[in-house]
């Protein structure tokens, strides 16, 4: 009989059969022949650690069938191949949508830089605007639509967080690397508010 450590983990994070089914899309009968040690399917004991956000694998203290253990390690092997592949996607995409946002940016702020300082005032402020809207536009996309095209592309990662980074932030790079998305609209902002008061004043 398989061992799980379904009850253990369950227990840890505070839940009760009844939570951990509803988190799972599973019955509370399937969480209890599991915690029981009876044989359930992988796609089951799928749901369940992404429930958990682990590996297949971290699921089991044991496994007495050789089979099953193989099934087992060849689910887990591809499982963290596939969450792998879809960071490095996430990543790849979410540069390029930096950078287009930067130079679309970039390209409609420049004809408000070369205006006479007395008149950049309303152009500073629309793209001000304009800032705000392709940040929540690329927020958007990358969240929807990439995240399900990443789901159909990769469906064994689905549900797996990212582990956030808790150490201290060191200095000013490494806050701008972590924090990019609160930087960076921010100091537009900034920059298209004074802007917009130097233009007054003049």
């Amino acid at each position: 009989m398989d061992k799980t450590r379904v009850a253990q983990l369950r227990k840890e994070k505070g839940w009760t059969q009844e939570e951990l089914a509803e988190k799972a899309y599973l019955t509370v009968r399937t969480i209890q022949r599991m915690e029981a040690g009876q044989d359930v399917s992988l796609t089951t004991l799928s749901s369940v650690a992404k429930a958990f956000s682990l590996p297949l694998s971290d699921l089991f203290d044991h496994i007495e069938e050789e089979q099953r253990e193989i099934e087992v390690m060849e689910y887990s092997q591809e499982q963290e191949e596939q969450v792998r592949q879809r960071r490095a996607e996430k990543n790849a995409m979410l540069f390029l949508v930096m950078a287009v946002d930067f130079l679309l940016l970039s390209l409609l702020g420049y004809p408000i830089g070369q205006l006479p300082d007395s008149k950049q005032s309303l152009p500073g402020i629309l793209w001000t605007g304009m800032l705000f809207l392709v940040m929540a536009a690329s927020i958007y996309f990358l969240k929807v639509f990439w995240a399900r095209h990443l789901d159909k592309k990769y469906p064994k990662s689905i549900g797996y967080k990212r582990v956030i980074d808790r150490r201290p932030v060191q200095n000013g790079w490494d806050f701008a690397a972590r924090y990019w998305w609160i930087v960076f609209p921010i100091g537009g902002f900034l920059f298209g508010i004074l802007s917009a008061v130097h233009g007054v004043l003049q």
